[in-house]
This record gives C-alpha cells, structure tokens and sequence, in this order.
C-alpha cells in the first residue's frame, strides 16, 4: 500500500469519525432542543387558549360550527398541531387544516430515529363547556416534525462541508505528498546504479532535512563500500602476484632441480637398459620399468610446471601462449570442435601495456574457463575470441569471450571458487566480469579489461 493510499485513508477515517461524532453531538443537542421548544410552544398555545376562553367564552363558543376560534390563522406554529373536536371527535377546526408539506421534511427514517432517541409527546385536551354543556374539545399535539427538518438540514449542510473539505485535504495532501516524494525516485535510481555495480552513483543534497540526511548517510556509504572494494582489489591482486610468483618459483625449482635429475635418471636409465639388452638380460624388465617412469615423471613434472607457470607466456608472449592452451585442450577434447579467434592487434602489439598480472590473468581466465566446460559442460561447439579496441582518447580495451553449447548451469547454486575467482582477477584490474548462463542453453563469459601502462 502506498504512503499516499495510507494518508488518504487515515485523514478519511478521521473525518468519518468527526462526522459521526458530529451527528451524535448534532442529535443529543437536537433532543435537547426540541424539547424545549415544542414544551415552549405548546405551554403558549395553552395559555392563549386558556385565556382567550374563559375571558370571552359566550362569544367563542355559542356557534362552534362557525369556527370561530379561527385556528387555520395559527397555521404558522409549526411546533403544534391544534384541533378543535366536536362532542363526537370529529375535526371542527385545525392550524393544519389544507396545509401543504413543508418545504424541507427530514427522511422518514431520520425522524423514526429521532423518535426513538426523544421522549414521547402526549397530547393536551381541553374540555369546552358552556352553561354546563360540553360543546367540544380542544386538543393541543406536540409536532416535532419542523424541528427534526431543521436538524436535518443542519447535519445535511455538516455532510457537504465535510465533503468538500474531504476531497479537498486528500486533494492536498496527495499533492503535498508528491512533492514530499519525488527524491525517492532519485533515491530508488541511485540504489539501482549501485545494485549494477556503479560506485559512482551519489544522491543529491534534499530540501527535505530527513531526506538530506538519509543523501549524507548514503554517499557515504557508497563511499565507505568503494573505499572497502578498492582495499579489496588491491589485497585480491597482492594475494594473486604472490600466488604467482609463488607458482614461478615452483616452476623454477621443479625445472631447476627436479628437472635436471630426472634427466640425468632417464639418461642412466638409457644406458642401464643399453646394458641390460647386451649383458645382462635378467634384469631387462627392471631397466624398461626405470626408463618408462622417469619418462613418466619428466612427462608429469613438465606438466606441473605448464600449469603453474607458462613457460611460453614469458618467452612467445600472450596470443602465442593461448593458441598453445587452446591446442593441448583440443587434443585431449578431440569430440569438442573449439574455435579460436585472437585479434591480429594482439599478434602485432607486443602486448603493448599488458603487464605481466595482466597477461596471467588473461590465461588464467581462458584456463578456467576450458577447464570447466571439459568437466561439466558437455559441450559440443565452443566459441573463444580475444579483441582489443583502439580506445578513441580512452584506455584502449581488451575483449576476452568463452561460449559454449553445454548444459548450463544455475548461477546461484554455484559455491566453488573458480568463477568468484575469475571475478576478482578481472575486477581487480579495473575490469568488468560479464556471466550469462541458462539451463540447457549454454554459457557466455566476457571479460572486459583496460589495457594501460603499469
């Protein structure tokens, strides 16, 4: 529900409690009222009656079919009805008598309900007599019925003042609230900027001194967290250059030491099996079995050092060290048909501004990447292009792709290090990491980094 619905319904919910609250107060006072005027009315219209009879009664009552108590005169005291009867109930004479329905009647359950919640009237009687004859009667009733349309067009004009006020302060209130509320689009743009990844994204200074707050207290929570990810970057890529300088050293020991001795123990190996075959045969399956696990051992010591360290990335450069990787995972995936596109800038270039984090980073993203798809992709096609942009005044850019036609896979159900890894490598130098997978569609790995001088 919105804050504007919620303000609208509260300021409504107030004004129907005011306009019931009014009505009660409207009915209480009018219970009041109206019996004090009918009471005053009818105590008058008794004493004029009570007065005028017994000062002249010969005059006024010798001929009452005459009417010549002229009640229809009294047509305008609306808070009694007053009839003459005769001797047998029947209407001589009446204040009533042809008179029209009053201009503004009040509903006829308004006045049921103003009956009920008002006490009862009895009517007043007045025996006539003359000369010790009864000649008639003269009934006073009580007739709230004006009053009850007065209260009513009071509560009528209540329910219209109300009404306009309504649609009135809703209509503001709804305006004001707008007004109040358009930050929060700026507001809602900023979080989604930062949702994508742009720490760049800042709120303006607000008018509004609770909305400037929440502005302050956001830039500089984006600030903290783009100080924090920059620490962060710079840690990930401490911690890379020293897992790979870690890995050259390796590589070197194993090429330095193990290397060397393991050609030395092939090379004995050789001439122990030469003299095997000429004098001494009974130890001929001894000598092969030395000679096949040192080249075993050379084989598998060789490929530890690809994997920890290159040896082509330092020596032929970066395009030829990937055309390489490429070529040894066709060979082992030889059912996968992989295609291999770099730009000829990169041949060209020298890898010009590619420092060495840079270039093993790269490599290591191809590696990751064919690394995957040959464990659980299933794939069939793969797709790796590598392009550099000419920059145009900016960084120039380089381009990295791995697509497939495997299974894919649900991203957020993935918790191994390989890609969260991949990330941090690209994003580290500045760069965007891009992952688009569905499954049963494949995948798509993009990598955008700045080529700078460093």
């Amino acid at each position: 529900m919105s804050l504007k619905l919620r303000l609208n319904l509260i300021i409504t919910g107030l004004l129907l409690l005011m306009l019931l609250a009014g009505m009660l107060l409207n009915i209480v006072n009018a219970r009041q009222n109206v019996r004090a005027e009918v009471e005053s009315t009818e105590k008058l219209a008794l004493y004029l009656f009570d007065t005028g009879i017994l000062n002249n009664p010969g005059a006024v009552l010798r001929e009452p079919e005459k009417k010549p108590l002229r009640l229809r005169s009294l047509s305008h005291m609306r808070h009694v009805r007053i009839e003459f009867l005769d001797i047998y109930g029947h209407v001589l004479d009446s204040n009533r008598a042809g008179e029209l329905s009053a201009p503004h009647e009040a509903p006829a359950w308004f006045e049921s309900i103003m009956d009920k919640v008002a006490p009862k009237w009895e009517p007043q009687r007045r025996d006539i007599e003359y000369q010790g004859r009864l000649l008639g009667r003269l009934v006073i009733t009580p007739d709230p019925s004006s009053e009850y349309a007065e209260i009513w067009k009071q509560i009528t004009d209540l329910l219209l003042l109300l009404s306009v006020f309504f649609i009135t302060v809703n209509l503001m209130v709804s305006w004001a609230v707008g007004q109040a509320l358009k930050p929060t689009a700026k507001i809602l743009e900023a979080l989604n900027s930062l949702e994508r990844g742009d720490l760049e994204a800042r709120l303006p200074v607000f008018d509004l001194p609770e909305l400037a707050r929440i502005g302050v207290k956001f830039n500089h929570m984006v600030e903290t967290l783009q100080q924090s990810i920059m620490r962060n970057h710079r840690l990930s890529q401490q911690l890379i250059s020293l897992q790979e300088e870690e890995r050259k050293s390796l590589a070197r020991d194993l090429h330095d030491e193990f290397g060397q001795s393991l050609t030395a123990i092939n090379a004995d190996a050789a001439v122990v099996l030469q003299l095997a075959e000429k004098r001494y045969p009974e130890i001929l399956d001894s000598a092969q079995a030395m000679s096949k696990l040192s080249r075993h051992l050379m084989d598998l010591v060789s490929g530890l050092m690809q994997r920890l360290r290159p040896g082509i990335l330092d020596e032929l450069g970066l395009a030829s060290a990937i055309q390489d990787l490429v070529d040894t995972w066709r060979a082992r995936n030889e059912t996968v048909n992989c295609k291999l596109t770099i730009d000829d800038s990169i041949y060209k270039g020298q890898d010009e501004g590619m420092n060495e984090v840079m270039q093993i980073t790269i490599y290591r993203l191809v590696q990751e990447c064919l690394t995957n798809i040959s464990r659980h992709a299933r794939a069939t096609q793969v797709e790796i292009t590598l392009n550099r942009t000419p920059g145009n005044g900016q960084h120039p850019m380089l381009i990295i792709s791995v697509s497939d036609n495997g299974k894919g896979f649900n991203e957020s159900a993935v918790d191994g290090f390989g890609l969260h890894g991949m990330r941090e490598r690209v994003e580290g130098l500045g760069g965007e990491f891009i992952l688009a997978t569905r499954l049963g569609k494949g995948t798509d790995i993009s990598a955008r980094i700045p080529v700078t001088e460093r």
